[in-house]
């Protein structure tokens, strides 16, 4: 390590510094309505049907974040609005997954049926 001091002091630094998404001086509405979004193109992705862990594990933590918001706990609802945002974005990219897979199987299908050499 060539600058221990520096390292230390950084270190401090970090430790003292205040948690934003801890206090409640957040604003978290517009964290819960990207999550909101969020959840919203996971849903139009088809993550109901092909991620539906991840799509009810997003709607929980929104709801989850809702419920902090309305008891005026806005660094919790800020945090689980996050969380919340993370499974949406989670669903959205296995079902686009899915998708992907299955587009790759039917292209193997169709290149399977063509005759020995292509069509002529």
């Amino acid at each position: 390590m060539r600058h221990p001091g520096l390292m230390l002091v950084a270190l401090v630094m970090a430790a003292c510094a205040p948690g934003r998404a801890y206090m409640n001086t957040v604003n978290s509405t517009p964290t819960i309505a990207e999550a909101e979004r969020l959840i919203a193109d996971a849903q139009a992705a088809g993550a109901d049907s092909l991620a539906s862990e991840a799509i009810t594990a997003a709607r929980q933590a929104l709801e989850s974040a809702r419920g902090f918001e309305q008891r005026a706990e806005r660094g919790r609802a800020q945090v689980e609005a996050l969380r919340a945002q993370a499974e949406a974005r989670y669903a959205r990219a296995v079902a686009e997954r899915e998708v992907a897979r299955r587009e790759e199987t039917r292209a193997r299908a169709a290149l399977a049926a063509l005759p020995p050499g292509g069509a002529r």
